[in-house]
């Protein structure tokens, strides 16, 4: 199972102590039930600060997170850039999803939030939105489709 954590909630993900919100996540991690699916290239990776990428390289040699190269997806995000779908300006992060099959997105930007629920974007299975730790039973009954 998988999860997509935009940029503006992954400041939240690496607080120590964890927030009430995030706990249950790092928990799924901790358990090896769960990674973190993201970009070393492109927009997503410009995004994250320093820390944050010395964590995703921490998470991914502990199998917690695992690395998309932006070769898998730079066509399809250049395709919705050009496309009239999107409400937000994540055109990454759908791309990502699409290319990695993560389904489930941890975020709190309303446009990117509907552009993840659109059939339209992203499909078979649909988006799932991770908010709060009252949405933790969404980490065990999202599949993530390689």
């Amino acid at each position: 199972m998988c999860i997509i954590v935009d940029t503006d909630k992954i400041g939240l993900l690496l607080k120590e102590p964890p927030s009430d919100d995030t706990y249950p996540i790092l928990r799924w991690l901790e358990k090896g039930h769960g990674t973190i699916v993201y970009s070393t290239g492109g927009v997503f990776s410009e995004e994250l600060t320093k820390r944050a990428r010395r964590r995703f390289r921490e998470w991914s040699r502990a199998g917690w997170a695992t690395a998309i190269s932006l070769e898998r997806f730079r066509d399809d995000e250049e395709d919705l850039r050009g496309g009239d779908a999107l409400k937000s300006g994540d055109a990454h992060i759908l791309a990502l999803a699409r290319a990695s099959g993560a389904r489930l997105l941890y975020s709190g930007d309303a446009d990117l939030i509907d552009d993840f629920k659109n059939k339209r974007l992203i499909d078979r299975p649909r988006g799932r939105i991770y908010s709060r730790a009252a949405n933790a039973d969404l980490l065990t009954t999202s599949a993530c489709h390689r």
